[in-house]
């Protein structure tokens, strides 16, 4: 579902290049800014560049990203289901369910 999502991107000439360098720079002054603003995020930082530093290929550098946001999204679906319980519990009336589908899971997600 979230690959699907289509973010409105800037409107270039048609004569106008990609530079992959500047694209660069912009994305590590952008992550550099965020942890400035989100201290907290630092660790989790290093450890992913720690990972990626390993992966050696450019394929495996994605599938590690992959990993980790398919693991990160198992997570937040295991604690969406205990606060959906704890909901249920208080007498809030459970919400139905439906699906985000990648490539290769369905995963259950519940909403109102």
């Amino acid at each position: 579902m979230a690959n699907r999502v289509r973010h409105p991107s800037p409107r270039r000439h048609q004569d106008d290049a990609w530079n992959s360098e500047s694209a660069l720079a912009q994305a590590l002054a952008e992550k550099a800014e965020f942890l400035d603003r989100h201290p907290e995020y630092r660790q989790y930082q290093k450890e992913i560049d720690r990972l990626l530093d390993k992966a050696g290929t450019m394929e495996n550098r994605m599938a590690v990203l992959a990993m980790l946001m398919e693991g990160k999204l198992l997570e937040l679906h295991r604690q969406l289901q205990k606060l959906n319980g704890i909901l249920i519990k208080a007498g809030v009336k459970p919400v139905r369910n439906y699906f985000i589908e990648t490539d290769a899971v369905r995963y259950p997600v519940s909403r109102n």
